[in-house]
């Protein structure tokens, strides 16, 4: 009798054992929403409580090493033709100075990007391999440098179509240029330029941003 008495109660405490876990679990999860900053808490943000297409989840109990190794990055991809921005080792002889390239994806190119808040909620583009920034120039190139960000060059608007980060217009704020994808005989490798001219690289004109893990 005792045993049966013993096995009920041990039944009994493990069953609440599994409950709190359950329950513990739960609170360690809130639902988020996917942005450009990653999955960010469904109800911090006006914006996100009010319209979020891609909705995610939130571990909050994950430990610090856990947090570092599954850091988010980006990946910059071009809807005209669906190459990912990368910093490839191609370079201006002039300047010795690296171009911002276009690659296909799962290249295993350098395509991790973080996308760094400035003033004026524009963004700095920093490559999250090479550590260096995007930077526009006045000769309609765009360059990836190493220096650290000194003026507006560096800074770039993101025009958001139809409010989604999946197609976004990224202008630069120095030279009000938009920054578009080069097609050359669908090459392997292309260049990431800017035009002034929407009504005629619209389409080029058109990435979408996605959350990767770095």
């Amino acid at each position: 009798m005792f045993v049966a008495i013993f096995a009920v109660c041990a039944l009994t405490l493990s069953w609440q054992a599994d409950a709190m876990v359950i329950e513990e679990r739960r609170s360690c999860r809130t639902d988020g929403c996917v942005t450009q900053n990653g999955c960010v808490p469904r109800y911090s943000q006006y914006s996100t409580a009010i319209y979020c297409p891609q909705r995610c989840v939130i571990e909050r109990c994950r430990s610090v090493e856990n947090e570092q190794r599954q850091r988010i990055c980006h990946q910059i991809t071009s809807v005209a033709t669906g190459q990912v921005l990368a910093a490839l080792d191609s370079y201006d002889r002039r300047g010795n100075q690296r171009y911002a390239t276009l690659v296909n994806p799962n290249s295993g190119e350098r395509d991790r990007w973080n996308m760094i808040v400035g003033p004026g909620n524009n963004y700095y583009i920093q490559n999250s391999d090479t550590k260096e920034y995007l930077r526009a120039s006045d000769n309609n190139y765009l360059y990836l440098v190493s220096e650290r960000p000194t003026d507006e060059s560096f800074l770039f608007k993101p025009d958001l179509v139809q409010g989604s980060w999946s197609c976004v217009l990224l202008q630069s704020v120095c030279y009000r240029g938009y920054i578009f994808a080069e097609q050359y005989n669908g090459g392997y490798r292309n260049f990431a330029l800017m035009t002034r001219d929407l009504q005629r690289c619209y389409r080029e004109s058109l990435w979408s941003i996605s959350s990767v893990n770095c």
